[in-house]
């Protein structure tokens, strides 16, 4: 009977068995790799699985959905668009008849202008207080720029207002004074066009 020997395994095939261990698992690495990067249809991915590009767009959604504008708002934002067009209106009726016109008129021209642009600066306030605080957050930079033209068409106003003090109205002087009122309430308009455009009101038209 021959005594039983130990069985070992030469030193040369333990190592090609790591070797072949090794490449195995380097393989299976890659492969999941490439399996991640590929998941998606090319698009990064963020941390919730969602592309970048899909992320903007439904923050878009988002932000247009929340500021849009309210049926009541629509009719405020009409009613407000119309008090600015009825202040250049007059702005532009001094600009024409100034230099020429009696004192009367002048007079009674100049305080038609002041109040017509008061009433379009008390709409202006009305809607910009009916914005809700998501609306308010959303057109945060348009509301911004609207306060400084506001600011400016004030400014403009008192001119006019110190014209009217004077014992005589100059025509040349009411003349230049208007006129920077006016352009005061262009701006004052185009930035009530670009909130409307923004809210979705229809039929605004922003001046290029």
């Amino acid at each position: 009977m021959i005594p039983p020997q130990n069985f070992q395994v030469p030193k040369l095939n333990r190592l090609a068995l790591l070797i072949c261990g090794i490449l195995l698992s380097l393989n299976a690495t890659i492969m999941l790799a490439q399996h991640r990067g590929g998941r998606g249809g090319g698009g990064k991915s963020g941390p919730t699985g969602v592309s970048d590009s899909e992320t903007e767009q439904s923050k878009g959604f988002k932000r247009a959905a929340a500021i849009q504008a309210r049926p009541e708002q629509i009719t405020q934002f009409q009613q407000l668009t119309k008090s600015d067009q009825v202040a250049r209106k007059s702005a532009q009726g001094i600009l024409e008849h100034a230099e020429n016109a009696d004192q009367p008129d002048l007079f009674h021209s100049s305080k038609s202008l002041t109040d017509a642009v008061e009433e379009a600066q008390s709409e202006n306030q009305q809607f910009l207080q009916s914005l809700s605080d998501l609306q308010k957050s959303g057109l945060k930079d348009f509301i911004k720029k609207l306060g400084k033209a506001n600011s400016d068409v004030t400014k403009e106003n008192k001119a006019i207002s110190r014209e009217l003090e004077r014992s005589k109205v100059d025509g040349k002087q009411l003349a230049t004074a208007t006129k920077k009122l006016d352009n005061a309430l262009a701006d004052f308009q185009a930035k009530h066009a670009a909130i409307g455009a923004e809210m979705g009101i229809p039929g605004v038209t922003v001046p290029q």
